[in-house]
């Protein structure tokens, strides 16, 4: 390869970091061999060596066709979260993690968004492996409402040894979902000496409440022999978080809910913040070396958490009530168990004629069921005189199975100065997508068990989230065949180039077809221009196709019985409902990347994505079904063309101060704008459109520094979240609201002391709050106390303090 920047390395060097990380997939392999210790510079740009979005062994972040993030385990760890999910939101301006309450099961698995985008427009990998989406749909009103996307909470921060982001339009190389970008979470190897953690950790928040304790760590062994000679390696990660709810809610005084009592405010008991979480989580990863060419390859991950977090508060004259169980009323809890598994076995390798081979099996789920707890099924009582006040509603289980075959070689062309990587492969994927029904009592309703004195009959179905009956129970699957080719060189001392190409056909979506063009120019030694060009596409998930329940929502002010219906289903075809088709993106990127000097770069990447057969989230529309008590109904849609237009800007600088220490800091930033070209379903509202285009932040800036004296460290991040706008229905904006932009800073302090690290840190020092939700804004219900507004970027738990122990060996 030739030189690009001054710090390029000959690809000899970079090749045992390839391995080492062991990505499966797409790198090609060799035998480990530790980095050079007289050579730090080295071991520093050895670490720059990407794998996502290229299938060449040697492009680092900054040389790499199209723009990457690359997170360590270090800047997990400044962030103070023990989730993924907030930690990258915290890093990464241009991915928005809101924390939305009286969600039912989206408490419990909360979505993230890419460029503003759908969640399940980012493709999540696991060692270059496909990994599994969520089970449960996104049912309301909040970011992304309809989306069944992957839930990366339920990876283990302690297993990650980096991180890296592709934040370019993928699915010519890596397929369905890959339209917004790709995260690609590289796992921890090896058995080193000193490579092995236990951290524990705990928190509070300022207002007492939300307090948090837990345990994580990882520690590696050798397989077949001592450490530095085995031809083997096993690692495991673990973590364990016990986190206490919060309440935000203007009436936090329980005594208010007393059946006389006197409540001056008028304003009814809830409680309105993040659930209760208990996660249990394991990751087995391992490699062996079966001949000096051949290794066997994989890992197990398991995580379980509890989640229990609740509907609105039933008051004790309200008719969902029943006084003789709840004299006081009550406040319903769902208790969602969240279960995932995912595993790997792959086996890899290199030919005698240069062919790197990659054969691998994956297999993951996810099980979320839901438990009601403190709720009762009134219309059973009123029919049979009984209730029980604990329900198993049902469950939501989604797998896949997965067989890659990827080769891949540096071929040399005559009329080309340097090699081509070439890269082809195919991919087998099965899905299953499975409902299971709750306990009869949990969805009984008699329609002829009237309220008194009226012609309404009462609620039926566990109050909070009506269990799921056996005419909506069944198992749904399909399968998906396809197959690829990459090519990757250095045209010239100057121009790189790849193109890629996909074809992908599925039983129920059909086929499509998928490419990508990528350039990048090296006009002087410090400074380059790069961009991509590609189309894209997602399938319908299987959750989209086939979810069916009946929750409980607001419909004009007041709790009702709402209806989602797959669109096989009668009601959703009567109306209008038709089987889904695959989106379809184009997208184009257009970057630069300057580096006047070793201690600084900067990048900057404008991007256009347009999306057609955009699957959207119906609005409810009113209906009457015989013998139900369901007076709305949604269902999916291809309904609309997206257009999101932005900018990523990225600034280091790293700064030696002699004496004092050293200094890193970083700028970055983020512009992004979506707008709807089209819509093509009349069942999709002014307000719906807002959470597509207004919902997230515009505009996001991180400024982070770090520094370094001999033990001790110091870690600054100050965020501005931009504003957000929640649309109304009313086309004369008189129910819109804005919400205005929040600077957040973050602080923390650690001292490495022999083997132990000592750190205590706060988030959002300054106590910051988003702008409370007004009365006219009636998708925040403030009218019932729900003061802040789900879609704040950032929560709305304010301060939090933290501290952690870190033991290394």
């Amino acid at each position: 390869m030739t030189k690009r920047l001054k710090r390029r390395l000959p690809a000899a060097a970079l090749l045992p970091l390839c391995c080492m990380h062991a990505l499966a997939a797409t790198t090609a392999w060799a035998d480990d061999k530790p980095a050079d210790p007289a050579s730090p510079e080295k071991a520093k740009q050895l670490q720059q060596v990407v794998v996502t979005g290229t299938r060449s062994t040697d492009r680092t972040a900054s040389e790499s066709l199209a723009p990457i993030d690359v997170l360590t385990p270090a800047d997990l760890n400044a962030t103070g979260s023990t989730d993924l999910a907030s930690a990258l939101s915290t890093l990464l301006p241009s991915l928005d993690f809101p924390r939305p309450a009286i969600n039912d099961g989206n408490d419990a698995i909360r979505p993230a968004s890419l460029r503003g985008m759908s969640p399940d427009q980012v493709l999540v990998l696991v060692d270059g492996k496909r990994y599994h989406t969520t089970s449960l749909v996104n049912y309301n009103s909040a970011i992304g409402r309809g989306s069944a996307p992957v839930d990366l909470n339920s990876i283990p921060i302690a297993a990650i040894d980096h991180i890296e982001v592709l934040r370019d339009g993928a699915a010519a190389q890596y397929g369905s979902d890959a339209i917004a970008g790709v995260i690609n979470v590289v796992l921890k190897r090896g058995s080193v000496e000193g490579g092995n953690s236990i951290t524990a950790n705990g928190g509070i928040m300022d207002k007492g409440d939300g307090a948090q304790n837990g345990v994580q760590g990882t520690m590696g062994v050798a397989l077949g022999g001592p450490n530095g000679s085995a031809p083997g390696w096993m690692r495991v990660a673990w973590n364990y978080q016990n986190v206490m709810n919060t309440n935000r809610a203007e009436n936090r005084d329980k005594a208010t809910t007393i059946a006389g009592a006197p409540n001056p405010s008028g304003i009814p008991y809830e409680r309105y913040g993040d659930p209760a979480v208990k996660t249990y989580q394991v990751l087995l990863n391992f490699g062996y070396n079966i001949t000096p060419g051949v290794e066997l390859y994989g890992y197990l991950n398991g995580s379980k958490r509890d989640v229990t977090s609740n509907g609105y508060y039933r008051a004790y004259n309200s008719a969902r009530n029943v006084p003789q169980i709840y004299p006081n009323g009550f406040l319903p809890q769902i208790v969602n168990h969240s279960n995932d598994i995912a595993a790997v076995l792959g086996v890899r390798g290199t030919t005698e004629g240069g062919w790197h081979w990659d054969f691998s099996a994956d297999h993951g789920e996810n099980n979320l069921a839901f438990d009601i707890a403190n709720s009762v099924n009134t219309n059973l009582y009123h029919t049979n005189g009984y209730s029980p006040t604990y329900f198993n509603a049902g469950t939501f289980r989604n797998k896949q199975s997965v067989a890659n075959l990827d080769l891949s070689k540096d071929v040399h062309v005559g009329f080309l100065p340097n090699a081509v990587t070439v890269a082809f492969g195919a991919e087998y994927r099965k899905e299953t997508y499975v409902i299971d029904a709750g306990d009869p009592d949990s969805y009984f309703f008699d329609p002829t068990t009237l309220i008194p004195g009226t012609t309404t009959p009462y609620a039926g179905g566990s109050q909070v989230f009506p269990g799921l009956t056996p005419q909506v129970a069944g198992s749904f699957g399909r399968h998906s065949e396809a197959a690829y080719v990459d090519l990757e060189t250095d045209v010239t001392n100057k121009l790189s180039a790849g193109l890629a190409g996909r074809y992908e056909h599925y039983s129920d979506a059909g086929s499509t077809r998928s490419g990508k063009l990528s350039a990048r120019y090296q006009f002087t030694d410090t400074f380059a221009l790069r961009g991509t060009v590609s189309n894209g596409f997602r399938a319908p998930s299987l959750a989209q196709q086939n979810y069916e329940s009946v929750v409980t929502l607001i419909q004009n002010g007041q709790l009702a019985q709402i209806g989602t219906y797959r669109t096989s289903d009668p009601v959703a075809i009567a109306l209008g409902a038709k089987p889904l088709k695959p989106e379809k993106s184009t997208n184009y990127g257009l970057g630069a990347v300057w580096q006047p000097w070793d201690a600084f770069s900067a990048t900057l990447d404008l991007y256009q994505i347009r999306v057609g057969n955009a699957i959207l989230y119906s609005d409810q529309i009113a209906v009457s079904i015989p013998n139900s008590q369901v007076t709305g109904a949604q269902f999916f849609v291809n309904g609309a063309t997206t257009r999101t237009r932005g900018a990523d800007l990225i600034a280091n600088y790293r700064m030696d101060l002699d004496g004092w220490g050293k200094l890193n800091l970083t700028a970055s930033g983020n512009y992004n704008k979506t707008k709807v070209l089209s819509i093509s379903t009349p069942a999709f509202g002014r307000a719906s459109e807002g959470l597509l285009t207004s919902s997230t932040p515009r505009t996001k800036y991180v400024f982070s520094g770090d520094w370094q004296l001999q033990g001790f460290g110091l870690h600054a991040n100050l965020t501005r979240y931009g504003s957000v706008i929640r649309r109304g229905d009313a086309d004369d904006g008189s129910q819109d609201q804005k919400f205005a932009a929040r600077w957040l800073l973050d602080l923390a302090a650690s001292y490495a002391w022999r083997e132990w690290t000592f750190t205590a840190g706060v988030d959002n020092l300054t106590n910051q709050y988003p702008t409370k939700a007004s009365l006219a804004n009636v998708y925040e219900d403030r009218a019932d106390g729900l003061q802040y507004s789900s879609l704040s970027p950032f929560g709305f738990n304010g301060r939090y303090w933290y501290g952690k122990v870190t033991y290394r060996f």
